[in-house]
């Protein structure tokens, strides 16, 4: 019975390593079960014979079979558990083999010196023959070799345990250590004669084979689980590939893969239809192969930062198979393929949209243009307005000369002081038309460096005679150390002038009212906030459209101060807001950038 199982596991086991040949366990596991049935096949010989010499020569044979289990043994621990000492398994076959050697040279054979006599003695039901003899002191060689076995599995078994090389290594290891020492036992009682028993070897080493078999049995099962998974995995692979491959083509782009050094891996099938090349024809060629030679450098330096920093975006003229060249924006990822470094990104045509884009930009310009000249008869009606102060200026001073020349000795100073402040404002009106002008035509002021005091200072001044005819009380808050700001001076002045004016008009009916003024300044980051307060009577109901052009709260304003103003402003590239205070009148506020030295 044990010969017969033995030979159907060592079938088993030998077909499966037929079948895969990497499984060096299940060739020990055959030959350790092919062996194991010979030594059933010897033991039963031996417990049949009667004859001396027959018996002797069936121990002889009985011994090459342990020899051979021996080694399979050691062998099957070595490729299933992975974790055995080689200088262990060394020195167990060294041993093993000593010990058959020693059987094939001593007389009549390395378990006895001598044999007195072959006894027939009852076992499991039936007459066997077992010897009498003297035990041999060879017989502690193959007792040290079963002993350090046990030393090699047991220690095999801890390091494959703590390892975790193998789930079932404690069972396979633990049941072959209880078979060896066992067997080791029942040898020694029936050679020194404690028990009256055949050698019965196979049946100890039958037990290992049921163990190793069961673990062989669901490492097979779970390897047809795994393939059953991997089988699973690999139509669920198939799957994602095929929605990979139609995301792939159904891009609106061309998508691509490059290797590091610009190498082209794959393209969609929108590449032939935009290059002209055929797959065959992109798969020898490089990313700087479709760009001119002036953006190669540009295109090698958009990978290399794509690579450094998990992505770019570079834009070049994609050359096609016929010359011509068409604008294209690239956008690339770095992924890892086959454990190298590439890139994968998509490509889309812009040129239609940047050409759009330009002729938008041309086309806004124009309208803008016409705009201002649409304008222009708004702005004449605006310039009244603004040199409206200057003119005012010369008018009194021409009137206060007219004044003094009546007299019959004129004061020669105060005439030449008169005729100062006609040519300054006179001047001022002149610079005030201009820097309209040169808005109007070109929509750019002419910046310069510009301090807000001075600005103050000037608004101020030329405000004085409103102020002071008003009552008005001026405070202002802001820092003596503003940083200076890009403006163009004399449209900012008359800027500030014109809030200033309409403040002490909005304050003409305070009463009993304390009339104040409020100018302030504010550094907001990289630009100045400029504003005016007043405590006047407010924007009323129609607050929101006091910067649309003709609307006037005056009985005798044109409604274009405020939206010059603004349009001044804008042209500075800020803004003009205004807000209605909490308790009486309003703030206006306009921003100019700072000098970027000064920020």
């Amino acid at each position: 019975m044990t010969a017969a199982a033995s030979l159907t596991l060592a079938g088993v086991h030998g077909f499966v390593w037929l079948r895969r040949r990497q499984q060096m366990a299940s060739l020990m596991f055959c030959i350790m079960a092919a062996a194991t049935a010979g030594m059933a096949g010897c033991e039963l010989w031996t417990m049949q014979q009667t004859d001396m010499v027959a018996y002797t020569h069936a121990l002889q044979w009985y011994n090459v079979m342990r020899w051979l289990v021996t080694l399979a043994l050691v062998g099957f621990i070595h490729f299933y558990l992975g974790s055995g000492r080689p200088w262990l398994e060394w020195t167990v076959c060294g041993l093993r083999t000593l010990s058959l050697l020693v059987n094939f040279l001593v007389s009549p054979m390395v378990y006895y010196t001598s044999i007195e006599e072959l006894v027939r003695i009852k076992f499991l039901g039936t007459e066997v023959t077992v010897v009498e003899g003297i035990p041999s002191p060879f017989s502690i060689i193959g007792q040290i070799s079963l002993l350090v076995l046990a030393g090699y599995l047991v220690d095999a078994t801890w390091r494959s345990a703590k390892g975790q090389h193998r789930p079932g290594a404690i069972r396979v290891g633990l049941s072959a250590v209880f078979f060896v020492l066992a067997l080791s036992l029942q040898m020694m009682f029936a050679l020194w004669g404690f028990i009256e028993m055949p050698i019965v070897a196979s049946l100890f080493f039958a037990g290992i084979l049921i163990v190793m078999g069961i673990e062989l049995s669901e490492d097979m099962l779970r390897s047809a689980k795994l393939a059953e998974a991997l089988k699973i995995r690999e139509q669920e692979l198939l799957s994602e590939r095929k929605l990979t491959d139609a995301i792939f083509e159904s891009a609106p782009g061309m998508l691509y893969l490059q290797s590091a050094d610009g190498s082209m891996v794959r393209w969609n099938s929108q590449h032939e239809r935009v290059t002209g090349y055929s797959n065959d024809e992109t798969s020898r060629m490089k990313a700087e192969d479709f760009c001119a030679e002036v953006e190669r450098n540009t295109l090698t330096e958009a990978r290399s930062m794509a690579l450094a920093q998990g992505g770019h975006e570079v834009e070049f003229d994609l050359t096609r198979r016929d010359g011509r060249t068409a604008r294209h924006f690239f956008r690339m990822v770095p992924v890892e393929v086959a454990g190298e470094p590439h890139l994968v990104g998509i490509g889309i045509d812009v040129s239609s949209q940047r050409a759009l884009a330009a002729e938008t930009e041309r086309q806004r310009e124009q309208m803008a243009h016409i705009a201002r000249v649409a304008s222009v008869s708004e702005l004449s009606s605006s310039l009244a307005h603004e040199i409206n102060q200057p003119l005012a200026i010369i008018l009194s001073n021409a009137q206060a000369a007219q004044r003094l020349m009546a007299h019959e000795h004129p004061d020669l100073n105060e005439l030449r002081e008169i005729l100062d402040d006609i040519v300054s404002a006179d001047i001022r009106a002149a610079d005030v038309i201009k820097r309209l002008r040169s808005i109007l035509r070109q929509g750019k002021p002419a910046l310069e460096t510009v301090s807000p005091h001075a600005l103050f200072d000037q608004a101020l001044s030329m405000a004085q005679p409103d102020l002071k005819s008003g009552s008005i009380q001026v405070s202002r808050r802001h820092s003596k150390k503003l940083p200076l700001i890009q403006a163009d001076r004399i449209p900012i002045e008359q800027v500030l002038l014109n809030l200033i004016k309409n403040a002490c008009e909005a304050m003409e009916d305070n009463g009993a009212r304390e009339k104040t003024l409020s100018l302030t300044c504010v550094n907001e980051g990289g630009w100045l906030r400029f504003s005016v307060r007043d405590n006047g009577h407010g924007l009323g109901e129609d607050g929101d459209k006091i910067f649309e052009a003709f609307h006037t709260t005056k009985p005798k304003g044109l409604g274009l101060g405020l939206t010059i103003c603004q349009t001044i402003i804008r042209a500075h590239g800020g803004n003009l807001w205004s807000e209605r205070n909490k308790s009486h009148g309003a703030t206006f506020h306009f921003q100019l950038p700072i000098v970027p030295e000064n920020l």
